[in-house]
């Protein structure tokens, strides 16, 4: 009977109308979710150019986090390009000193010094020798720090910048894993 048949039409219809919201609750709660990690727990960056060489090289992509970080000396971070004729861009540096810490470059020497110990830097591509007219010893102040990237004589750095330190709030992660080309947790 046609009575029959709208019933099941309508039925067919309730239940395709039910799973298309279903679907679409799921893929906000995916959305919400990925969101959340992304803003929170972990984001992605790329390499853009050679001034962290041998440690990174350009176009490499990497997992940062910023969730319970507290930044300390040695570290590999992101941050936001407010320096000298980077702002736009983010920037990847290793962090040379905290607040209060004092830094101090021999560049006859090519050797890097916080609070009067020399740094023992397996890491760089080669010793520090371009100084560029910063004045040292650099006390850090507090909530900042001195920044600069491993290949030393390539990187426009905290010793560039006319402000020569990076203020805790714009460290956007520390980054703790490579996955491109290569996985390497860093």
């Amino acid at each position: 009977s046609p009575e029959y048949n709208t019933g099941e039409k309508d039925s067919k219809q309730k239940n395709r109308v039910k799973e298309i919201l279903e679907y679409a609750e799921s893929l906000t709660l995916v959305f919400a979710v990925m969101l959340l990690i992304f803003t929170f727990i972990a984001r992605p960056a790329t390499v853009d150019g050679t001034s962290m060489l041998p440690t990174l090289e350009d176009q490499e992509r990497l997992v940062i986090s910023n969730l319970f970080y507290e930044p300390k000396a040695g570290d590999i971070v992101v941050l936001c390009g407010e320096a000298d004729k980077e702002e736009g861009r983010t920037l990847i540096k290793r962090i040379i000193a905290t607040e209060g810490q004092t830094v101090d470059i021999d560049f006859e020497a090519g050797e890097v010094y916080v609070d009067g110990e020399k740094l023992s830097e397996p890491y760089i591509l080669e010793p520090t020798y371009l100084d560029e007219g910063t004045e040292f010893p650099l006390t850090v102040p507090e909530g900042e720090m001195f920044v600069m990237g491993d290949n030393r004589n390539s990187s426009l750095d905290s010793r560039y910048w006319t402000h020569k330190f990076v203020p805790r709030e714009d460290i956007l992660g520390k980054v703790f894993l490579r996955y491109y080309p290569d996985i390497a947790w860093i």
